[in-house]
């Protein structure tokens, strides 16, 4: 649609004409309409709305589910007209617009069918649910009070009964279906959600409250007397470890906020489980930092609970009491917690130090799987943030990103796997050139790779959080800090990298050793099911498939069709857009330390940015979409012995042309049409026409001279962009003959500008950690916006794909997948951590090992045997011809229609 009838322009006007021009309201109108309707269903609104908010929480159980399903969600949607706001209920056949992220905060909608549902089984309760709507084509900035409680004009509802519960419904702050009482995280569980999370209303523990409670008792003297007691007295105990949330709701839970967090407490005696359960882990889940001195008092001691997980214990010397556990209640009785100001903390209650076991790079490289440690380091990569579904046909999800870090004792970074660890302001702040801790991480070992991941007691601290941190005195801490104080920023800045497709860890080189981790269902995807999985990706959803096929066709792209490519893309015919972003220039509010002084770090990234391009126009995006094979390249740049076209098109071709030259044409297409400026100037300069060369059409016989010059110079122009081509693009033998019988041909050959690692602009930071972080959940005047594109931050790696046709056993369905494999030659993200052999840089060797050797590794082989050019590399495709093997790909799904599908390598089938 276009942005002249969406709900509010960016610029703040107001929905439709009948808002522009008479200032009246389109929502009360709609739910006055409705109510004062005999039917409960509607025709909704002519025009379109903004949305401000997208919120889910746990539905009620389905009688279709079968007894073993997982639990299903709800949404709920806050629109508004620019006058007033409304929150209305998605219906459950639209969730797949929220889950594939086509409904979300900022875009413009247009209810086309709304009803009026009244819960049956609850006394005043009604809602308005939307049955059918349309999207809008742009991103909508909505200027309104989005604080406010409500809007004035509706609350001339509340003139009938109907209006009053309907009123009443909207303007509570539960979820309007199925009695539940707090709304989740949008794309996740594990994460506090909403305000009521960032309670800071605790009082401190007072001088008076700690002298009367003089009667502290040990936790082991608490372990060997709790079954014997009646009243327990006050405990006065340190934080050491803090678990993540554990949300345990399901449909049939009648807790009204069912979520549990572990704490490991320590006194001079010893250490002891706490567990924090329901409505006190939003009051004080936020609030409990390790390190924190807690007084407790109505607490609660039963037997422990011990098939969970542990955090590793630094201090040898500290005792473990986990054969108990403390509770916190919400009541029956209500725990009593205050938190101890670290100034009246007294040095006679002998509170034990928190302890950490730092490791550096260097050492990390001895350490035995799982060993427990914790890291400190710049960080040089971050990753986008995806999702990983936690079980097959679940709607419960991983959130999880991949980060480099170095922290100078080698050159190699540490690989960190972060999941979400219920610190989502933390873990959407992380960006290259931050200062990262992360304590209980784990160390993995498969297949010769090496990495760390979060457990689930891990901590995540980014710059501006590390004052008055626990670790800051460790020794190692220290000397890392020494070690950064030496660095220029200017040569961190160069090697750092943000977003973009990483595919960690590599898959081994055996298929047996791919297949010892998976379910024997789960292993192979046939190709006819290729499609459907593809459509049931969730936002941001990764998943890798092995699918047997084989390799029907190649096509090399280069850099220069990967430049420039916008966050939009023209695919299926349908223009899919990324968000619209309005600039903003106040600044950020992420505190960041410089790794020098703050005057030469904002001089170093004030410079000017060579490597960035100006947007294209979407017109251009459109002529500038990769062609996914050779015969889309056929129909786009028609050959001269073919039919003619119209001048238009012929325009369109060559300016198509020039966007995207081949790179081993440039030189010669640039001597070519500086022969021919030459002329022109030669002919303007000499040449007059005279009054009757002026034919019957209005047209200068002389002037269609230089047309016919540009013709020819466009028909050797064309001929060389063919024949480069031509050495760039491989076809099986067969797949003429296939192709024509394909009952299904998936394209997704083109690189999407998602997939892009970019290089990182500190200045930028906050447009490229957008990119990266998923979408918010509620539209915020004050969020970081620009109309910067994403193309306009340059590639991290300087080199092109591959567009690979891959065609399923059968020969029934095709699938254009790309291929980007990595330089073992580069310093980026693109190698590190992967083992590597040197291999022959034939494409069959490139795809199974997934990286091409430089030539100076190879030089022990034959002259040109080895080289890396990508016409040398499709000349040896014809290995692969009918080759039955294993593909292995990489799904992710960005949002709308924007699905990505790589090939991470593949393996011979030899039986």
């Amino acid at each position: 649609m276009s942005a002249d009838v969406c709900a509010v322009s960016p610029g703040g006007d107001r929905v439709g004409s009948a808002a522009n021009q008479g200032g009246s309201s389109a929502i009360p109108g709609l739910l006055l309409h409705l109510l004062s309707s005999a039917s409960p269903r509607s025709v909704g609104a002519g025009e379109f709305l903004s949305v401000l908010a997208v919120r889910r929480y746990l539905g009620e159980p389905s009688g279709e589910a079968g007894p073993g399903a997982g639990p299903c969600y709800l949404y709920d949607v806050t629109v508004t007209d620019g006058n007033c706001r409304l929150r209305c209920h998605l219906s459950p056949r639209l969730n797949p617009l929220v889950q594939r992220n086509c409904v979300r905060a900022g875009c413009g909608i247009r209810i086309t069918r709304c009803s009026l549902v009244y819960e049956e089984k609850r006394l005043n309760r009604c809602f308005l649910q939307i049955e059918a709507l349309e999207l809008g084509g742009t991103e909508h900035h909505p200027q309104v009070d989005t604080s406010a409680p409500g809007c004035a004009p509706l609350r001339t509802l509340a003139s009938t009964q109907r209006g009053r519960v309907l009123l009443a419904t909207m303007l509570s702050a539960t979820p309007m279906k199925g009695g539940r009482t707090h709304y989740l995280p949008l794309w996740n569980n594990t994460d506090p959600s909403g305000p009521e999370w960032n309670s800071s209303k605790h009082s401190p523990a007072s001088e008076d409250q700690l002298d009367a409670a003089c009667g502290f008792i040990s936790l082991q003297h608490l372990a060997r007397t709790w079954r014997t007691r009646v009243d327990l007295p006050h405990l006065l105990v340190r934080v050491m470890y803090k678990s993540r949330l554990r949300y345990y709701g399901r449909p049939s839970t009648k807790v009204d906020f069912p979520y549990q967090a572990y704490l490991e407490v320590a006194d001079q005696s010893g250490m002891m489980p706490v567990v924090l359960w329901n409505s006190l882990c939003r009051e004080w889940y936020q609030s409990l930092h390790v390190g924190a001195v807690l007084l407790l008092h109505r607490y609660s001691v039963k037997q422990g609970y011990q098939q969970r997980t542990w955090a590793t214990h630094c201090d040898s010397q500290v005792k473990s009491f986990r054969f108990v556990e403390i509770c916190l209640n919400p009541r029956e009785p209500r725990t009593e917690i205050h938190i101890v100001p670290n100034k009246q903390v007294k040095a006679e209650w002998r509170l034990p130090d928190i302890k950490y076991n730092f490791i550096t790079r260097v050492e990390l490289d001895k350490m035995p799987d799982p060993y427990t440690c914790d890291i400190i380091g710049v960080v040089t990569f971050v990753g986008r943030c995806q999702r990983r579904r936690k079980e097959e046909g679940s709607e419960d999800f991983y959130l999880y990103r991949w980060v480099h870090a170095v922290d100078g004792s080698t050159q190699q970074p540490f690989i960190l796997e972060l999941f979400a660890t219920s610190q989502p302001e933390t873990f959407q702040q992380i960006h290259p050139m931050t200062y990262l801790v992360c304590t209980q991480m784990r160390v993995v070992r498969e297949f010769g790779v090496l990495y760390l991941t979060t457990s689930n007691e891990s901590q995540i601290y980014i710059s501006g959080q590390h004052k008055g941190q626990p670790y800051t005195q460790d020794p190692k801490v220290q000397a890392f800090i020494q070690w950064v104080k030496g660095q220029h920023e200017k040569q961190l800045l160069k090697k750092s990298v943000i977003g973009g497709y990483y595919s960690f860890p590599p898959a081994p080189s055996l298929f047996q050793d791919y297949c010892k981790n998976l379910n024997d269902e789960a292993v192979l995807t046939s190709a006819s099911d290729l499609k459907k999985v593809i459509a049931s990706l969730h936002y941001r959803e990764h998943r890798r498939i092995a699918l047997q096929a084989t390799i029907a066709a190649v096509r090399y792209i280069g850099l220069t069709e990967l430049v420039g490519q916008g966050t939009d893309h023209v695919q299926n015919g349908r223009d899919i857009s990324g968000p619209s972003l309005k600039e903003d220039n106040a600044s950020s509010q992420l505190s960041s330390e410089p790794v020098q002084s703050g005057e030469r770090q904002e001089k170093d990234l004030n410079r000017p940015a060579e490597r960035l391009q100006t947007a294209p126009t979407k017109a251009q995006r459109r002529c500038q979409s990769p062609v996914l094979n050779h015969y889309a390249l056929r129909r786009r740049y028609p050959l001269r012995n073919s039919q003619k076209t119209d001048n238009s098109k012929g325009q369109t071709s060559r300016m198509s042309r020039k966007k995207f030259p081949d790179a081993s044409g440039v030189l010669m297409r640039r001597k070519q049409a500086s022969r021919s400026r030459a002329e022109l100037l030669k002919r303007k300069a000499s040449d007059r026409v005279p009054d009757d060369a002026v034919n019957a059409e209005g047209f200068s016989q002389a002037a269609e001279e230089p047309v016919a010059a540009d013709k020819d110079e466009d028909a050797r122009t064309e001929e060389t962009e063919m024949d480069s081509t031509s050495r760039c693009t491989w076809e099986s033998t067969l797949w003429p003959e296939i192709k024509e019988h394909l009952s299904v041909h998936l394209q997704f050959g083109q690189l999407l500008s998602e997939s892009v690692p970019r290089t990182f602009d500190y200045k930028h930071r906050d447009f490229l950690m957008q990119q990266c972080n998923l979408q918010p959940a509620e539209y915020k005047t004050d969020a970081v916006t620009s109309n910067m594109d994403l193309g306009r931050f340059g590639p991290a790696c300087d080199h092109g794909y591959y567009s690979v046709t891959i065609v399923g056993i059968n020969h029934q369905v095709a699938i254009d997948v790309v291929f980007r494999p990595s330089m073992k030659s580069h310093e980026g993200i693109c190698t590190l951590g992967h083992p590597m052999e040197i291999h022959d840089n034939r494409l069959a060797s490139i795809l199974a090992s997934g990286y091409i050797c430089d030539e100076q590794s190879t030089s022990g082989n034959q002259e040109g045997s080895a080289s890396a050019s990508p016409d040398h590399i499709v000349r040896t495709a014809a290995d692969l011809d009918n080759l039955h093997v294993i593909c292995i790909m990489d799904l992710c799904h960005h949002g709308g229609d924007n699905s990505e599908a790589i090939l991470n390598k593949i393996y011979r089938v030899t039986a």
